[in-house]
């Protein structure tokens, strides 16, 4: 984990000398960056996006800030085109000049940060880069519509088996810069007293990578539900369309589609009769065509208690008959458990699920499926669709704290194509947080990240790029530990993709662990030790790579907007492939202003 500084001057009661200076560095260098801006195409049209996105939070109750600033580092390594032989030593000065736009208020909040990085060789050589982070979540129009949507530039490896480290200053032809955008407008309306209420919501992402190594790509989801209010009386009804597409040059464009609708009658108090059915279907994606299937179903629910219900079915589906019985059973709000068994597709079929919360101190939640469809059965639960196609599909998410120590641990799957790589809901499994107790930080999941955690920066979430959809299996997990002053923070991460897209098939693994021990030495001043260790593997392709590093820093606040560090790394790596074997060790101070 490298460690970020900022710096900054403070104007309260400082000469005016001092403040004339300040006010023409942050012109001088808003006017580079903005130079710079408009001679990029790309970085053109995503701030023409985001000039579009922000005066949706123009109601917010709250005013707009705006920072700037600039960070300096100069550093030693080397090894500076990461060779394997023939290794070349160089000093490198970075200038990075950032500004920052946020809001915050109540009908939700706008963030924007943008740094242009120039890098200075001793060899005479220079390198430019962008790395621009733009969020959107506001609420126009309260309770009815919502606007969620975000752009990135940044750098990114283009594969795990090619020259990588956790940095972007070296002269590597396996970087490239990476953009992407999405954007997620939905709309939810209720009628006549809350009797009929409908949602919808469209999705749409788009991302790309220089040098060819991700061609342009784009994907839409819509998602279109009606459905009865919380209380109905005799009379149950709801409706669902959904439709997934994804487009990527060279390869065939995926559709993920189905649709679902269901009437029920209460016959009597604690009976209800319903009438169900569907679709599910799915087009270019060599992995699962032509499965999926139309439904049609009759069932009855029992609740006798508020706490248990059974339900039954019997239909079609596809040629074949199908049936289920199911059971959700809630003793307490601490407490819950759900299971269906049937036949569907002439194949055996089963959904699990449970949830149990004993305190604020613990959460576990966990489902599997086999062959299941919610829709066939007349039942709810949560599925990511696999299933539906004959997938076995397992989720799981555990959260526990004692007195010193905090576990998390999830797993989950889903089906990603091409535009979705570079979306960090979908590439982070592990969060960094900062520390309460100042120096360091924790870690958490995905699934369990406070509001103040953030996805990290790393320049290797894939394996590798790849112009087409996979079925995603992951694996997480974080352990911290407070030892008084000091905190230890670990993370696991598994990640596996099954190539969908193609007929020939394929798959990848990556696995990555991370330990980082913090100590605050003082009150301005901390120190931290870590280790990060990877491999990655692609078996068709028969490539391996295995990377590990050892850091240290040490961390002063020179004042509340001066601060600065010194790092020093030692990385290696190996691949059976051209590659092979790759040392470095690196040096480095930075200093940050911000005014």
């Amino acid at each position: 984990m490298s460690v970020s500084c900022s710096t900054s001057l403070r104007r309260e009661g400082v000469p005016g000398i001092t403040a004339t200076v300040t006010a023409m560095v942050t012109v001088t260098v808003t006017a580079v960056m903005v130079r710079r801006l408009l001679r990029n195409n790309v970085l053109l049209r995503t701030l023409w996006f985001l000039a579009w996105l922000l005066p949706a939070g123009a109601n917010a109750a709250s005013d707009w800030k705006a920072t700037s600033g600039v960070n300096l580092s100069e550093r030693y390594t080397d090894n500076v085109s990461l060779a394997a032989s023939g290794e070349q030593s160089a000093f490198i000065t970075q200038i990075s000049p950032h500004i920052g736009l946020s809001r915050r208020g109540k009908r939700g909040s706008v963030d924007l940060a943008y740094s242009l990085n120039e890098l200075l060789y001793d060899s005479g050589q220079n390198n430019l880069t962008h790395d621009l982070n733009a969020n959107m979540q506001v609420e126009p129009v309260a309770g009815v519509f919502k606007l969620n949507g975000n752009a990135r530039v940044g750098q990114q490896y283009v594969s795990q088996f090619g020259p990588t480290s956790q940095d972007a200053y070296h002269n590597v032809a396996n970087r490239v810069e990476t953009r992407s955008v999405s954007l997620m407008p939905s709309l939810h309306n209720e009628f006549f007293e809350r009797g009929l209420i409908t949602d919808a919501s469209l999705g749409l992402n788009y991302a790309s990578a220089g040098s060819g190594a991700l061609a342009s790509s784009t994907s839409n989801t819509l998602n279109l539900a009606l459905r009865n209010g919380p209380k109905p009386q005799r009379l149950s009804f709801s409706a669902s369309y959904n439709r997934n597409s994804g487009d990527s040059n060279g390869v065939s464009t995926s559709v993920f589609e189905s649709e679902r609708y269901n009437i029920g009658y209460a016959v009597y108090d604690k009976t209800r009769v319903f009438l169900g059915g569907g679709r599910n279907s799915t087009q270019g994606v060599a992995g699962l065509q032509g499965l999926g299937s139309r439904y049609t179903t009759v069932g009855v629910n029992w609740t006798p208690v508020n706490y248990f219900s059974l339900t039954g079915t019997v239909g079609r589906s596809g040629s074949s008959d199908s049936y289920s019985l199911s059971g959700n059973w809630s003793p307490s709000r601490k407490l819950n458990l759900a299971a269906t068994v049937g036949k569907r597709n002439n194949a055996a079929s089963y959904s699990l699920s449970g949830n149990w919360a004993p305190s604020v101190l613990t959460n576990l939640s966990a489902s599997a499926q086999k062959n299941f469809d919610s829709g066939t059965f007349g039942v709810d639960t949560a599925n990511n669709g696999l299933s539906s196609y004959g997938y076995t599909s397992y989720a799981l998410n555990l959260n526990h704290r004692v007195r010193r120590a905090v576990l998390g641990l999830s797993y989950s799957e889903a089906v990603v194509d091409a535009s979705q790589q570079l979306n960090q809901a979908f590439t982070s499994n592990v969060y960094v947080c900062p520390n309460d107790t100042g120096g360091g930080f924790t870690t958490a999941t995905k699934q369990n990240a406070a509001n103040t955690c953030y996805a990290p920066g790393t320049l290797i979430p894939n394996t590798q790029l790849l112009n087409q959809t996979t079925y995603n299996k992951t694996w997480a997990g974080t352990l911290n530990f407070s030892l008084g002053r000091s905190a230890l923070a670990f993370s696991l991460s598994q990640s596996s993709r099954q190539y969908l897209g193609t007929a020939a098939g394929g798959s990848d693994k990556q696995t990555s662990l991370g330990a980082n021990w913090s100590l605050p030495l003082s009150g301005r001043t901390s120190t931290s030790l870590g280790a990060n260790w990877s491999t990655a593997e692609a078996a068709a392709q028969n490539q391996n790579s295995d990377a590990w590093s050892l850091y240290g820093s040490l961390a002063h606040q020179i004042s509340p907007k001066v601060s600065s560090s010194f790092t020093a790394r030692h990385s290696e790596q190996r691949t059976n492939g051209a590659t092979g074997n790759i040392k470095e060790n690196t040096v480095s101070a930075q200093l940050g202003m911000t005014f």
